[in-house]
C-alpha cells in the first residue's frame, strides 16, 4: 500500500506547492490510504482555510507551542507490545494547540479543543506519533462527513453561514454535534497538560509473542485536572497556557501524563467509528504504558518543519485497519505543510 512518508513530503517541499497537492490527493485516486469516494483532502484544506480568514499557519490548531521532553515505559507496556518505544526512555517532541485556525485565539476561548500531538521515541527504533485531543470523540466520523460539516458553513453571498444548512446538516448527522456537546460540558482547560487527551481512534498493540489487544489512548495528566470557568478563563491573558507550562517547568511542578492503554475487545469495540465511546469506555479496565515528561520549550521551527504523522507506528502499534478518516489524516497534514512551506 502506498504511503506518503516524511522522506517524501520533503522531497515535496522543494518543489511548488501544486506538486505536493497532487501527490497528497494521488494517494487516494490510486487506492492509496483511504479510497476515491473519501473526502478529498485537497478540498478539506482548502475549505478550512477559507474559513480561517485564509491566513497560510495550520488550519487547525493554528495556535500552539513546540516543547520536547521524555517518555519512560512500564513493565506492564512490554506485555502489551513489543514496540521499541516500550523497552527504554525515549525522547519526545510535542506540540500544544488551541483549536481553530486563527493564530490570535485567546487561550481561554471556549468552543475549541486543545491538541496534543506528540513524537515518541523521535528519530529512534521505536518512533511513534500521536495526534490527540482533549475529547475522547471526534466531531466526524469519515472524511466525506467532515468535508461536507465545513461545507455547510461556508458564507453565502451575504458574507454569513447559511443557518438553514447547517441545521439541515447537523439534523441529518447528530453524531457530529457530540463532541461540542462534550467540550461545553467541561471547564476551559487552565493548562496544557492540565487536561485529558485522546487518540479518539481504535489501535492495536501486539507483543513478542503475537498476541493482540485492542486499545483507546489516553494521557492523563499527572497534576490533577485544571479547569477554569468561564470568568476564570476572561480574566487571563490571551497567551498564559504557554507561560503557565514554562512556570511548571521551571518549578519542577507536575508537568505531564500517564500513557493509558484503555482495554477493549470484540465486534461492537471494534466497530466503532471516531465519534463513538466504546461502553461504559470509562469503566474498562486500563494499563498505564508510561510516563510522559515535558521538560522544555522548543522553538516552534522544530514542530514546524514537519507534520506529526499518526500513520508513523512503531512495530507492535497498529492503527485501524478499515477507519478512513485515521489513513485520511497524512495527505491532509501533509498538503497543509507544504502550502505552509
Amino acid at each position: 500500500m502506498p504511503r506518503l512518508t516524511q522522506k517524501t513530503v520533503s522531497t515535496m517541499l522543494a518543489a511548488p506547492v501544486a506538486l505536493a497537492l497532487t501527490a497528497a490527493s494521488g494517494l487516494l485516486a490510486s487506492g492509496g490510504p483511504a479510497s476515491a469516494q473519501a473526502g478529498d483532502p485537497e478540498k478539506i484544506v482548502e475549505i478550512m482555510r477559507t474559513l480561517a480568514g485564509k491566513q497560510m499557519a495550520r488550519p487547525s490548531g493554528a495556535k500552539g507551542q513546540c516543547f520536547t521532553g521524555t517518555f519512560a515505559p512500564t513493565a506492564e507496556a512490554r506485555a502489551l507490545s513489543k514496540s521499541a518505544v516500550f523497552t527504554r526512555t525515549s525522547p519526545v517532541v510535542a506540540r500544544f494547540s488551541v483549536g481553530g485556525g486563527n493564530p490570535k485565539v485567546a487561550d481561554g476561548a471556549r468552543g475549541g479543543n486543545r491538541g496534543f500531538s506528540f513524537r515518541l521515541d523521535a528519530g529512534g527504533p521505536g518512533e511513534t506519533e500521536f495526534v490527540m485531543i482533549n475529547a475522547p470523540i471526534n466531531f466526524v466520523k469519515s472524511p466525506e462527513q467532515m468535508q461536507a460539516f465545513l461545507q455547510a458553513r461556508l458564507p453565502g453571498a451575504d458574507g454569513k453561514p447559511d443557518a438553514d444548512r447547517i441545521k439541515a446538516f447537523t439534523d441529518a448527522n447528530p453524531e457530529t454535534t457530540l463532541q461540542g456537546r462534550y467540550l461545553a460540558s467541561k471547564p476551559i482547560p487552565g493548562s496544557w497538560v492540565g487536561v485529558s487527551y485522546w487518540g479518539v481512534h481504535n489501535y492495536t498493540l501486539t507483543n513478542a509473542a503475537g498476541a493482540r489487544q485492542l486499545v483507546k489512548f489516553r494521557m492523563v495528566p499527572l497534576g490533577g485536572e485544571v479547569g477554569l470557568t468561564d470568568d476564570e478563563a476572561k480574566a487571563k491573558p490571551t497567551d498564559f497556557l504557554v507561560d503557565e507550562l514554562k512556570g511548571r517547568i521551571a518549578s519542577r511542578a507536575p508537568a505531564g501524563f500517564a500513557m493509558v492503554a484503555i482495554l477493549g475487545g470484540g465486534s461492537a469495540d471494534e466497530g466503532a467509528n471516531a465519534t463513538q465511546q466504546w461502553t461504559d469506555e470509562d469503566k474498562r479496565p486500563t494499563v498505564t504504558l508510561g510516563t510522559l515528561a515535558i521538560t522544555a520549550v522548543e522553538d516552534n521551527k522544530t514542530c514546524d518543519g514537519r507534520f506529526f504523522d499518526p500513520l508513523n507506528l512503531a512495530e507492535g502499534i497498529a492503527g485501524p485497519a478499515s477507519d478512513p478518516l485515521f489513513t485520511a489524516r497524512q495527505p491532509a497534514y501533509a498538503i497543509s505543510i507544504g502550502q505552509r512551506s
